[in-house]
């Protein structure tokens, strides 16, 4: 085969395809491409979160592109399904029409409905409970029972007069983080969604600043950098976490993770790191790391990392029995096709020449060719100019 034969047959997906006029009979059927190739942009993507549960999630780019729902091959999520079970609310997507939220399990396809009565404001749901809140400021629990009605448990316990902020989920379906302020200063507790019998509010942390992070699992609340046992008794101090950079991400265990920083110095790449809140030992989850981190209802988390665009990946984040952290793949992320402005063939080469950054630098890329002329391996940065 000759060179111009092989280059002849190299078709470019997504930018442009390579053609050479070749004599040939009107006979002749002219042959199909030997291979694709595709210049991918340099640019590592962030991903939003659309929901995650134990089964698996959904996320598309938080600028452009299309939803893309990913399932876990090797996990089996609990059988049993309905809101008198709220573990199986880790895999409950939720929709809302008007007054009616619609609950569905989605390894089981189960469904429930909560009707929201009227004058209430919906403010929050998560798993199987959703959270409203009357004319009177008051928050309430709403459940779907099993005769198709909807049972109201009201929170008991946030303080008279407080002045609701914001609501937050966590690594949790049996607790919501609820910001306040009272008397000019913010605090931070959770409503303890345990069964349908409870409701109970409890203030943990207290004189947050207003933007102030908050991430929480079902063994530790982390506010401001102030972290406390959930299960610790009433009055009991909340203590610092420091030697983290970023921002506060997730709870994973014992861990308290943290990413996404503001600035880093020159040659540091950004990573995604912890601290144990037993031992105080600070550990590397992933790096290079940003963008797409977050927690999970089961207590884990997502987080996108990976040395360049090509190997850019969702990891899923697990808890460990001994209260540690460990990471898998769960998804590859395609990296944008960008345009090609040129191409070159040398030495088993092929090269593309094109603004793989999206209006950075032109350059050359390459993609090595087998015998046949067959691309093999991925594009590989080649010379700057």
């Amino acid at each position: 085969m000759t060179r111009s034969r092989r280059l002849a047959k190299v078709a470019l997906s997504g930018a442009v395809a390579l053609t050479c006029a070749l004599p040939i009979t009107p006979a002749q059927a002219a042959d199909p491409p030997l291979g694709t190739v595709r210049l991918s942009s340099e640019k590592r993507i962030e991903i939003t979160y659309l929901w995650a549960g134990t089964s698996g999630f959904q996320y598309r780019p938080t600028v452009g592109g299309s939803t893309t729902w990913v399932e876990y091959p090797d996990v089996v999520p609990p059988a049993h399904a309905g809101p008198d079970d709220l573990a199986t609310g880790t895999d409950v997507v939720t929709t809302r029409s008007g007054s009616t939220v619609t609950q569905k399990h989605r390894p089981t396809g189960a469904t429930a409905t909560v009707t929201i009565p009227s004058g209430r404001t919906y403010r929050a749901a998560l798993g199987w409970s959703v959270l409203t809140q009357d004319t009177g400021g008051a928050l309430h629990v709403l459940r779907a029972a099993a005769d198709g009605t909807t049972t109201d448990v009201p929170v008991i316990g946030l303080p008279t007069g407080a002045q609701i902020t914001a609501f937050a989920t966590g690594g949790s379906v049996r607790r919501l983080a609820v910001v306040h302020t009272l008397d000019g200063t913010t605090s931070v507790g959770l409503v303890d969604l345990v069964d349908l019998a409870d409701g109970a509010f409890r203030t943990y942390v207290t004189g947050l600043r207003a933007d102030s992070d908050v991430v929480f699992n079902d063994r530790w609340l982390v506010a401001d950098w102030k972290a406390i046992r959930v299960d610790a008794e009433s009055g009991t101090q909340p203590t610092a976490v420091t030697g983290l950079p970023g921002r506060l991400e997730a709870v994973v265990g014992d861990q308290v993770l943290a990413g996404n920083p503001d600035f880093l110095p020159a040659g540091t790449q950004p990573a995604l790191n912890a601290r144990s809140l037993v031992t105080g030992a600070a550990s590397t989850v992933l790096t290079p790391s940003f963008g797409g981190i977050g927690p999970t209802p089961d207590g884990g988390a997502l987080a996108t990392a990976g040395p360049s665009s090509l190997d850019w990946n969702v990891h899923r984040i697990t808890p460990t029995q001994d209260g540690g952290a460990t990471t898998d793949k769960a998804a590859r992320i395609q990296a944008s096709a960008t345009g090609v402005d040129g191409l070159a063939l040398a030495g088993g080469e092929l090269f593309l020449y094109g603004r793989t950054t999206g209006g950075g630098y032109p350059r050359f890329n390459s993609f090595q060719l087998d015998a046949t002329g067959r691309p093999t391996g991925q594009q590989t940065p080649a010379v700057r100019h």
